[in-house]
């Protein structure tokens, strides 16, 4: 038997928040500080902004995803006696 949905109780929709103010900063664990809001105006400085991943100069890494899911990518290494050996093989 299914269970009848169509009489389920639902919250009442809730009222909008208010704006966070411009004092809700914050500062990370790496001592960064994170403004509650940005504007446009906090984008006209920044150089990096024509950058995309997967090319040079990299500084998103080698595709999109690469820094928020894997901040730190750690292979294994199965070769030869040496790395010169190794090296020479690749």
């Amino acid at each position: 038997m299914r269970p009848d949905f169509s009489n389920l109780e639902y919250d009442p929709p809730h009222e909008e928040t208010a704006a966070p103010s411009d004092d809700a900063s914050w500062t990370t664990s790496e001592q960064i500080d994170v403004e509650a809001v940005y504007g446009p105006e906090a984008l006209e400085d920044l150089d990096h902004l024509e950058f995309a991943s997967g090319i040079p100069p990299y500084l998103r890494g080698p595709y999109t995803t690469m820094y928020t899911y894997r901040p730190w990518t750690i292979r294994q290494y199965a070769g030869f006696s040496t790395a010169e050996e190794s090296n020479e093989f690749y």
